[in-house]
């Protein structure tokens, strides 16, 4: 996200994609992997709903979603979902937005038909 793209690591050795960054891919222990970009579309795999805040930042948010996503390029992230959190399921379609805020990237999942969503 440093470039303002958002990436994941892909194995050289057998290609598969991972999160997070580690020493060795968890798919095939090969030593060898770079940075490759991701289109961030996929299908919501599980998720929690936080009812609490664990932060007062986010106090005036809650309730919120944390979704697990399988990626359409391969791997899979988790993130805040930006939808209604009631609306939640196995499969749902969702596309990563990254945020600058602070010098950090802040990775948000919103529903793919309200892409573009205001937080």
């Amino acid at each position: 996200m440093a470039q303002g793209r958002l990436t994941m690591p892909e194995c050289t050795n057998c290609h598969r994609r991972f999160f997070p960054p580690q020493p060795f891919c968890p798919h095939c222990g090969s030593r060898g992997w770079n940075l490759e970009p991701v289109r961030g579309d996929g299908r919501v795999y599980s998720w929690v709903v936080a009812n609490r805040s664990f932060a007062p930042e986010f106090g005036q948010d809650v309730p919120y979603g944390i979704v697990a996503v399988d990626l359409s390029d391969g791997g899979r992230l988790i993130g805040r979902y930006l939808g209604d959190p009631s609306d939640l399921l196995a499969g749902l379609a969702v596309v990563a937005e990254v945020e600058r805020k602070d010098g950090f990237g802040l990775l948000w999942f919103a529903p793919a038909e309200a892409q573009g969503r205001k937080r």
